[in-house]
């Protein structure tokens, strides 16, 4: 009698232990094999023109003779 209520006791104890532990047991699923790249699109910006050529502009244009300065050390050509 001793030896199957040992038995039921270390049962019941495999079964308080197992059901603890199913709560910290964390499934992470896989990554694809062959993942999504982004795709990158880059729209230009439009040309505007100055009005009435590098003339027309504060700081006149850039060396391509097109593009108008933004400032006076011409950072943006």
């Amino acid at each position: 009698m001793e030896k199957t209520n040992l038995i039921i006791i270390i049962i019941f104890i495999i079964i308080i232990v197992i059901m603890l532990v199913q709560f910290h047991i964390t499934i992470v699923k896989k990554q694809p094999i062959n993942p999504v790249k982004p795709i990158h699109v880059v729209i230009p910006k439009p040309y505007v023109k100055p009005i009435g050529g590098c003339a027309g502009t504060q700081y006149g244009c850039c060396p391509n003779g097109v593009t108008a300065r933004m400032n006076a050390s011409g950072t943006n050509c």
